[in-house]
């Protein structure tokens, strides 16, 4: 009986992360094509991206086997949904959003495994995943930009709750977000790190709709509380440590690579922050693209609707435009936002001024 509950869950949970992406695909849906006015930004140079009508039948079929892969969990269609999603992030890494990655890296853990596999390892494999997720996140807030800005962001928005609670609670943060990684842990703690998880991701959405914008990530919001309740509401344990046993086998130990070892290699550089639970953290930069006279009227009109004016100089918010066109953030890592400054010096010609853009990182003055 325990071995069908337990397989019941595995299900749900891969279900749950499947219909986050899919639905985040019909919010976002120009993120998945190539022909559009925000450039594609390729893993590596030599990646070359799919032209009309193919960048739309590759989108399609990564819907398309998502779609299948639900109600046919066959182990080669997890397998083919991966490689899809592989591919289409090489082409575009504006599509390793968190709450797709998050998604993958469950499918992942599961299709890792034969059919006959005992269950109880998949599940503390996939559990590896959503410890990572809530311990990395807090580790990264402790810093010192976080507790500025978030304490600047709440007083802006919610500025009739006294200050004293308003730091009070943004100090507080980063270390309770990381207990909910460990407390998911312990026989003891576990349903008090359910209860804190589905009560911060709630307040989450209720903010988001307050606000009135981030409904992007409201759909991974939704799937992190239910599987969270499916996974550990009942789940017990003889030691924490079956969680971590096993790291010898190739499959627990790739998934702890991508967990831990990956993810405490970006305290030092050495792996993106999203890629690495680094979720509004304020570690992240944020850019805007300045132009020169000389260039600006050169661009696509397109593009040309996203100019503002920043100390007198046109400039291009690379968020805001990413934001508009894809639906998403610029994926923050400097390498993208100098591609896309490439991609604006592409339409430079001999009447242009020799440097006729400036890459500017404005979230950190």
């Amino acid at each position: 009986m325990l071995n069908i509950e337990t397989t019941q869950k595995i299900n749900a949970v891969r279900i749950l992360a499947i219909l986050a992406t899919l639905s985040m695909m019909l919010y976002a849906p120009d993120l998945w094509i190539s022909t559009k006015d925000f450039p594609v930004i390729p893993l590596f140079d030599w990646i070359p991206a799919p032209t009309s009508p193919f960048d739309t039948v590759f989108a399609g079929l990564f819907f398309v086997s998502q779609v299948v892969y639900i109600f046919k969990p066959k182990r080669w269609l997890g397998w083919l949904v991966l490689l899809l999603y592989i591919i289409l992030a090489a082409v575009d890494q504006n599509r390793l959003q968190p709450y797709f990655y998050q998604s993958a890296l469950t499918i992942l853990a599961i299709v890792l495994y034969k059919k006959n596999t005992d269950s109880k390892k998949i599940l503390f494999t996939i559990s590896l995943l959503f410890f990572a997720t809530y311990f990395w996140s807090g580790i990264h807030k402790l810093n010192g930009i976080f507790y500025e800005q978030w304490m600047g962001a709440l007083l802006k928005h919610f500025s009739f709750i006294p200050e004293v609670l308003l730091q009070i609670s943004t100090y507080a943060v980063p270390w309770l977000e990381a207990l909910l990684g460990i407390f998911l842990l312990f026989n003891k703690t576990r349903k008090l790190g359910v209860i804190g998880i589905v009560t911060m991701h709630s307040i989450i959405i209720v903010m988001l709709l307050y606000l009135g914008y981030g409904f992007n990530v409201i759909p991974w919001n939704v799937q992190n509380i239910f599987s969270a309740i499916i996974l550990f509401w009942f789940l017990k344990t003889e030691s924490f440590s079956q969680f971590f046993t096993g790291l010898i086998t190739p499959q627990r130990g790739l998934i702890f690579i991508f967990t831990i070892i990956l993810p405490f290699s970006n305290l030092f550089g050495g792996w993106d922050h999203l890629l690495s639970f680094s979720f509004f953290t304020s570690k992240l930069d944020y850019y805007y693209i300045q132009i020169d006279d000389s260039l600006k009227d050169k661009l696509p009109k397109g593009v040309q609707k996203y100019y503002r004016t920043n100390e007198d100089m046109t400039v291009i918010y690379l968020n805001e435009w990413a934001g508009e066109v894809n639906k998403v953030l610029l994926y923050p890592e400097t390498r993208v936002a100098k591609k896309v400054e490439q991609y604006v010096l592409s339409f430079a010609d001999e009447t242009t001024i020799k440097n006729p853009t400036k890459l500017v990182v404005y979230n950190k003055k």
